[in-house]
């Protein structure tokens, strides 16, 4: 017989694990801390979620997106395309990627760990990816959607925020290399703007 679901327990679940994360790590979060911290046996978790990266994702994407979407605004703003695209990618790799929440560290994380049990699906970085194409294609004159060198330059973005993800994790946790990537992110953008000019 199948369990019925109450809303109350799938937020207290998403409010554990966020707690769990922001204290410690997506590593060492496990699904018996996060059903402790909401009130419920371990195997109650499992009715709501199929895993401890679903639970994440759960937790990530509507921030993610929302950050994204607050990032397209501040794009918009800016005056020259030089601007929208320093603004696009300093706010990914330095705003987004190095989070003061954790979370994208700890997805990092959690991806590093990834298990096919955990069914992972890579909707998010697709989204995530298109949306990055579209602020760009808005912003220069030069690109269209459907440019293959801008879909590159877009995987080729969130690569770098997967590895800036990375990297701010390790100096949190005692790294002496440093993260100002400061020359990256203006290579990216003569990348960019030189391939619009061409």
């Amino acid at each position: 017989m199948a369990r019925v679901k109450n809303e109350s327990v799938r937020q207290a679940i998403l409010t554990s694990a966020a707690s769990q994360i922001a204290m410690t790590s997506y590593m060492d979060t496990t699904v018996a801390k996060i059903a402790k911290g909401a009130g419920i046996a371990p195997s109650n978790v499992y009715v709501y979620f199929e895993s401890k990266l679903q639970i994440y994702f759960t937790i990530y994407e509507p921030w993610f997106r929302s950050q994204i979407t607050a990032l397209e605004r501040g794009v918009s703003r800016a005056k020259t395309p030089e601007k929208k695209i320093q603004h696009l990618v300093h706010g990914l790799l330095d705003g987004i990627a190095d989070d003061k929440t954790g979370y994208t560290s700890a997805l990092m994380e959690g991806l590093a760990i990834v298990m096919p049990k955990d069914k992972y699906k890579p909707d998010l970085l697709h989204w995530a990816e298109k949306k990055i194409v579209q602020i760009v294609s808005d912003a220069i004159d030069g690109y269209t959607p459907e440019d293959a060198r801008l879909q590159a330059f877009a995987r080729l973005l969130m690569l770098t925020f997967d590895g800036v993800a990375l990297r701010v994790k390790a100096v949190r946790a005692g790294s002496q290399d440093s993260t100002d990537i400061t020359d990256v992110e203006q290579a990216l953008v003569a990348m960019l703007l030189d391939g619009a000019r061409h």
